[in-house]
């Protein structure tokens, strides 16, 4: 009994630091939104940032090349040549596959 009546009276000398020590195990290891838990969502939010940065500049490359397009008739004439093989009613357009040159090359 002398034990229990011990721990009682020690209890109640530091209630306030034993509170203070209890409040902080629950903020830091069990609650949904404790240091344990904090870190990873951290992390997680920074990737997300830098991804959102990314499509930031990708979206200002695309901008600017749809600006290009829009005021520099050359470019459009560029771009259809280059990729849909266009070409004018004067001239010959040749496409040449890299596993064809490599025969030859052989």
């Amino acid at each position: 009994m002398s034990k229990i009546h011990s721990a009682w009276l020690f209890m109640c000398r530091h209630k306030y630091i034993l509170t203070i020590l209890i409040m902080a195990l629950i903020v830091g290891v069990v609650d949904e939104d404790s240091f344990l838990n904090r870190h990873p969502r951290r992390v997680r939010i920074e990737m997300l940032q830098q991804e959102i940065a990314n499509y930031k500049q990708q979206y200002q490359e695309a901008d600017s090349k749809i600006r290009e397009l829009e005021n520099n008739p050359k470019a459009v004439e560029k771009i259809a040549r280059e990729r849909y093989h266009m070409k004018r009613i004067d001239e010959d357009v040749f496409v040449f596959d890299n596993s064809t040159i490599e025969q030859l090359d052989d």
